[in-house]
C-alpha cells in the first residue's frame, strides 16, 4: 500500500485534503464575489457568480463520479466513467456557450469565476508543500 493513500469506502468520512480543497473553493468564491461586487459592475459580478457556480458544481460532480468509480465493492467500468466525464464536460460547454452567446454574463467575469478551483488547488498545494518542507527541515 502507498503511504498517505487512503481508499474511501461508502460510509467513511471524506479525505481531509479534499475537505480542505472544498473549503478553500467556497472561500475563494466568496472573496471573488465580494470583491467584484464592491469594485466592478453588476454585469461583471453576475459573470463571476455564474462562473463560480458552474465550476463548483462541476468539481462536485467530478468528485462524485470518481468517488463512485473507486468503491472497492463495485468498481465502475472505465467506459462508464469516461462517458460520465464527457457528458459532464459537454453539459458544461453548452452552458458556457449559452451564457456567453446570449450575453447574459460578462466573459471576463465568467473567466474569473471559472478560476475559483484553480486558485484553490494552487493555494492548498502550496500549503501542503510548505507543511512537507518545514516538517523535513525540523
Amino acid at each position: 500500500m502507498i503511504p498517505g493513500l487512503t481508499v474511501l469506502t461508502k460510509g467513511s468520512g471524506e479525505d481531509p485534503l479534499l475537505q480542505r480543497v472544498r473549503i478553500m473553493n467556497g472561500f475563494i468564491f466568496l472573496v471573488l464575489l465580494l470583491a467584484s461586487q464592491i469594485f466592478m459592475s453588476p454585469y461583471f459580478t453576475l459573470g463571476v457568480a455564474a462562473g463560480g457556480l458552474v465550476i463548483l458544481v462541476n468539481f462536485h460532480l467530478l468528485s462524485r463520479i470518481l468517488k463512485k468509480a473507486f468503491i472497492p465493492e463495485r468498481l465502475a467500468s472505465p467506459k462508464a466513467v469516461i462517458l460520465k466525464y464527457y457528458l459532464r464536460l459537454l453539459g458544461t460547454g453548452i452552458l458556457l456557450y449559452v451564457l456567453i452567446s446570449r450575453k447574459w454574463v460578462d466573459p471576463l467575469g465568467l473567466m474569473a469565476g471559472l478560476s475559483v478551483v484553480v486558485i484553490a488547488l494552487t493555494l492548498v498545494g502550496c500549503y501542503e508543500m510548505r507543511k512537507i518542507l518545514f516538517k523535513e527541515a525540523n
